[in-house]
């Protein structure tokens, strides 16, 4: 589930504190490349995602189609986000096809709080499940924190993944910066790194707790009120493989 891993950092908001304290609409369409070392197969795909805000919901899709490891397949996901004062609950839901890569289900769940008199301190909790294609499956504890200033805001948070068979316990923290302001540009530098469970790379092949590290740069650049541009960088390296990639995107905003 890598992919939807960094889905989560292209989309910019599917659950992240900052679209809790300032949501705002936009589409955005955009397709990747990723070159990947060892006969693992390259990456490639598309996506199409929307972010909806309707009073106190914001609702969001994401629709991909990508090959990963030799597996074509579609991933389909929505999910709401529902503010209550200075807390707000996201939930989702999401499945796709192919032969093992996309799991069969995903849900996720969270409830986040704004602190201070600005509300400018974040802190989020969460739970996701995923169960995959063949025997696998994940449960996983996560946490963040989030604290905004003018102009930049700085996020860390990690989770603690289950996966089963096995009991294989795992864990990965992650830490991020962003500079920039709404219908300007936003400029994300983030890194992560820890310990995975299974990866499902093949019909048979599945690596087991192995440690991983990745860094991710991406620029969304406003050329209008609202249209823009989205470039991202990813890079990521396990004792199996390293793979290095981009994303280019182009959104509306409303």
């Amino acid at each position: 589930m890598r992919r939807l891993t960094l889905l989560a950092g292209l989309v910019i908001g599917v659950a992240s504190p900052l679209a809790a304290q300032r949501p705002s609409g936009w589409v955005q369409l955009d397709g990747f490349y990723h070159g990947v070392t060892n006969d693992y197969g390259d990456w490639k795909g598309l996506g199409a995602h929307a972010v909806i805000p309707s009073g106190r919901n914001v609702w969001y899709a994401d629709v991909l189609a990508q090959e990963a490891f030799k597996d074509q397949g579609v991933w389909l996901s929505a999910g709401n986000r529902h503010r209550f004062g200075d807390w707000f609950t996201f939930a989702s839901v999401g499945g796709g096809t192919g032969d093992y890569y996309f799991p069969d289900l995903r849900l996720d769940a969270m409830v986040g709080k704004s602190w201070l008199a600005k509300k400018n301190l974040v802190t989020t909790v969460g739970l996701m499940y995923a169960d995959s294609k063949s025997i696998y499956h994940d449960v996983a504890l996560t946490g963040g924190l989030a604290a905004y200033f003018p102009g930049v805001t700085v996020e860390g948070g990690g989770r603690v993944n289950w996966s089963s068979p096995g009991e294989v316990a795992a864990g990965r923290g992650y830490a991020a910066i962003t500079i920039g302001r709404d219908r300007q540009r936003f400029i994300t530098l983030r890194g992560s790194g820890g310990y995975e469970g299974y990866q499902l790379t093949g019909e048979t092949a599945t690596e087991q707790k192995f440690q991983s590290g990745e860094i991710s740069l991406n620029w969304r650049e406003w050329v209008s009120d609202k249209l823009g541009t989205f470039v991202q960088l990813e890079w990521y390296d396990n004792p199996y493989y390293t793979r290095t990639g981009v994303t280019l995107g182009l959104f509306r905003h409303w």
